[in-house]
């Protein structure tokens, strides 16, 4: 009779821990339970917090109170609205979406010097990190900047059943082509958030940049190329950069230093 009852009690067991384990398989993946108070430059760790990743371009934005205390600050607390065309974790029953977020607080408190908040801006097209289902959603991190702007329409040629981290990064550097003259001053940024995303697939992608009609973006696209793949093309974007005097100074004495470093051996790939 003992024997019977322990051979029940494991099997109990044994069905209690597969069934542990088929819900644990069934679940969404969610995102971590306590985000950090704080800036996040990652994408990885952007996506880690986020319960929904999506584009979206912002239809409007609305302070609704005075402020609010957020770790200790008070903190400005406003709404927005926005038009999502895709998603990339996660999931949305509507297309159009409002979450919370926060940016500086009144005059008193509204002195600032640290990383970027949040600022969301009407008409502009966003990776959005949100927390959240339903009418309840919020930016991923309170306070501090989290989205990345895109070019105003996602790129013709991505696919639709491209993997969701494929079509993000392609979503980034088209953002690049899209605005040189701004988006693209943060080039070095976006091309290492793709990277994240995609890993090597990544540099064929940035390479083509070399071509690019905007002199900064070129130099930045071999500068990011120098730690990954040295070739002629790279060499020549650098030294073409160091000797125009009509690119910026920082960009000049940037390509030189590091055409030193090459020169000593310093950082190659």
């Amino acid at each position: 009779m003992q024997m019977a009852n322990k051979q029940i009690q494991a099997r109990v067991r044994t069905g209690l821990v597969v069934g542990v384990l088929v819900v644990s398989i069934l679940l969404p993946a969610h995102a971590e339970e306590r985000p950090p108070s704080k800036y996040l430059p990652t994408v990885q760790e952007r996506e880690r917090f986020s319960d929904i990743v999506c584009s979206a371009t912002i239809l409007k934005t609305q302070i609704t109170s005075r402020g609010v205390r957020v770790d200790g600050e008070i903190r400005s607390q406003s709404i927005a609205v926005a038009r999502v065309d895709r998603v990339f974790k996660g999931g949305l029953s509507s297309d159009i979406i409002k979450f919370e977020y926060y940016g500086l607080g009144p005059p008193s408190t509204s002195e600032y010097f640290g990383p970027p908040f949040a600022n969301f801006r009407p008409g502009i097209r966003y990776v959005l990190f949100l927390r959240g289902h339903g009418p309840d959603l919020k930016v991923a991190i309170p306070f501090y900047q989290m989205e990345i702007q895109l070019a105003p329409q996602p790129p013709k040629l991505v696919e639709s059943n491209a993997a969701p981290d494929l079509a993000l990064a392609r979503e980034l550097l088209f953002a690049i082509q899209s605005a040189p003259d701004a988006i693209g001053r943060s080039a070095t940024h976006y091309f290492s958030w793709a990277e994240e995303l995609i890993g090597k697939q990544s540099i064929p992608l940035v390479e083509a940049f070399l071509n690019s009609s905007d002199s900064l973006v070129r130099y930045q696209a071999a500068w990011w190329l120098s730690f990954r793949k040295v070739n002629a093309a790279v060499i020549n974007a650098l030294n073409n950069t160091m000797r125009d005097k009509t690119i910026e100074e920082w960009a000049r004495s940037g390509a030189r230093d590091r055409l030193l470093d090459m020169r000593e051996g310093k950082w190659l790939p």
